[in-house]
């Protein structure tokens, strides 16, 4: 009985109160460190933007109810009349978005055929489940191994720009990449100019040492409205990293070097900055930041100089 006039209360005052005073009475009226404050405050504007009803959140969800869906379809022991709430859900979000700009999305067209393959488990006596074919791999473990350590985070680039058809192939490679229930969030801003490259790595702390000459820099963000808050606040950053690992490994095989830049300690101005170059609009959370280009090879009396030079200079230490 007190648990549901507790419940009731709440909604009440949900309804009738500023939202900041309703946070504050619900929350106990808990005094919060400084430090902690700007890390609430966007985690409550990403809830915020999470309740929102767009289509972007809607391609999102699609693709969580068709993963769920999927899973179902390839159990050894799928039976009908299971995930009925998952299929009615998927199937108007379905529905809904063959009238949008994701009527194309090739995401769309593989939850239809999920949606085709739960209709046929229903009425068929022998339902075999799902299973992906085999892919053929011609890559070894060695060659890989070779990749992975090959790859550098570089701080000097030459005088080449990279190709538009560079960047396309590798954010091409980022939602292969493992991520919470297929809902491949990864949204990517990148320019190839190089002074708006400069102009960008200047509010990125960490950012200092590169050379003068920025051929690229990379925005790696998180479209936040597809996740549960706060209970997957983690996730939008695991997803992303998922997705930019791909491309800072693609990045080694074409000859260049990505460098990873943090964006954990980043300020207000810096996130109002970035965002306005970048034109990032603001339900994607900006994860981290990356600058990227064709390394500066040494040769080895070039390397011996700047051995020596560090040396003299102390700066250096075995």
């Amino acid at each position: 009985m007190f648990n549901r006039l507790r419940k009731l209360c709440g909604r009440y005052m949900r309804a009738l109160l500023p939202r900041k005073l309703y946070k504050l009475i619900a929350n106990g009226a808990i005094i919060v460190p400084a430090y902690y404050k700007d890390i609430i405050a966007d985690a409550e504007t990403n809830f915020d933007l999470s309740l929102e009803d767009t289509d972007d959140k809607a391609i999102l969800l699609m693709r969580k109810y068709a993963h769920i869906i999927d899973k179902g379809l390839h159990r050894v022991d799928a039976s009908p009349g299971h995930s009925k709430k998952y299929y009615s859900i998927l199937k108007s979000l379905i529905e809904r978005l063959e009238k949008t700009e994701y009527a194309t999305d090739s995401t769309l067209t593989w939850a239809r055929s999920k949606i085709i393959a739960y209709e046929h488990l229903q009425v068929e006596d022998n339902f075999i489940p799902l299973r992906g074919e085999k892919p053929t791999i011609n890559v070894s473990f060695e060659q890989l191994e070779k990749l992975v350590m090959a790859r550098r985070s570089n701080r000097s680039f030459s005088l080449k720009k990279i190709s538009d058809e560079d960047v396309i192939k590798l954010k091409n490679l980022a939602n292969w990449a493992s991520s919470s229930c297929n809902k491949q969030p990864i949204e990517i801003y990148a320019t190839n100019n190089p002074e708006l490259s400069k102009e960008c790595l200047k509010y990125c702390k960490g950012g200092t040492g590169f050379s003068e000459f920025i051929p690229s820099f990379w925005v790696f963000t998180a479209n936040i409205r597809g996740y549960v808050w706060p209970s997957e606040i983690f996730l939008p950053s695991v997803d992303t990293c998922l997705g930019v690992q791909n491309i800072m490994l693609g990045a080694t095989t074409l000859g260049l070097s990505a460098t990873i830049l943090s964006w954990a300690q980043k300020d207000k101005n810096e996130e109002r900055k970035i965002r306005e170059l970048l034109h990032i609009p603001v339900h994607h959370q900006i994860i981290i930041c990356a600058v990227m280009g064709m390394r500066i090879l040494l040769t080895k009396l070039q390397k011996g100089k700047i051995y020596e030079n560090l040396v003299n200079k102390s700066i250096f230490r075995e």
